[in-house]
């Protein structure tokens, strides 16, 4: 198997995975194991990051896989939106970072950025993206919850609430003390989130709503890391 086609990705990454599956399938802590296979092979943080976030157990992808759904249900749905985790994953992409496929099927980002440390360009395009993406397949409600914490989060759901109003779409944006306790508790509609967390407990299926706009809007294919490891 070849490197995965980014700078950020050494051609001993392939092994790397195959070595952290069966730890983490064998049950063994997960932080332990990426220390240990991440300082055998000498990755780079990108690459540990990839593990960390990209690679599940087989049970554990079997059961967030299964909580996905299609993106032609979101016409007529009332869609529930991790703000931050949705926004990161687009504005990720959009600043050239290694973005790719989990193993559970999730868009996921090996940035390690937080809200509060991401440029206002990239969360306005991908906010815009979002909204030029929802256009078309309207859901009856569009709801964004944001973590009351981190700073601008209020600017941030006020400049969303005014497109809601713009396209004459249904929903909110508001901050909560924690949206991902919130989400949890959702039992109707759809929740867009690629937090591991949040799929294990919640009671409505997910929709990746990262990837349906980028493939969308860019036709991305984006790399499997499940290529790579079977």
């Amino acid at each position: 198997m070849k490197a995965l086609k980014n700078t950020s990705i050494g051609t001993n990454f392939t092994q790397a995975a195959k070595d952290y599956l069966y730890l983490l399938e064998h049950k063994y802590s997960q932080k332990s194991i990426l220390k240990l296979v991440g300082d055998r092979y000498a990755l780079n943080a990108v690459e540990r990051s990839v593990l960390y976030r990209g690679i599940s157990s087989e049970a554990e992808s079997l059961r967030r896989t299964a909580k996905l759904t299609a993106s032609d249900r979101l016409k007529g749905s009332e869609l529930h939106i991790d703000g931050y985790n949705v926004l990161i994953t687009i504005g990720s992409y959009l600043n050239g970072n290694f973005v790719f496929i989990s193993t559970d099927r999730l868009l996921r980002d090996a940035s390690e950025i937080h809200g509060k440390a991401f440029r206002n360009e990239l969360f306005n395009k991908a906010i815009l993206l979002i909204f030029s993406y929802l256009q078309i397949n309207t859901p009856k409600s569009i709801n964004f919850y944001f973590d009351k914490p981190v700073s601008h989060s209020g600017a941030l759901c006020e400049r969303i609430n005014i497109l809601l109003d713009h396209y004459g779409m249904t929903g909110s944006a508001t901050t909560l003390s924690s949206p991902d306790h919130f989400l949890k508790t959702i039992d109707m509609g759809l929740v867009a989130t690629s937090d591991s967390s949040i799929i294990d407990r919640c009671k409505t299926q997910i929709i990746d709503l990262p990837k349906v706009v980028l493939q969308f809007h860019y036709k991305k294919r984006f790399p499997d890391i499940s290529n790579f490891i079977t």
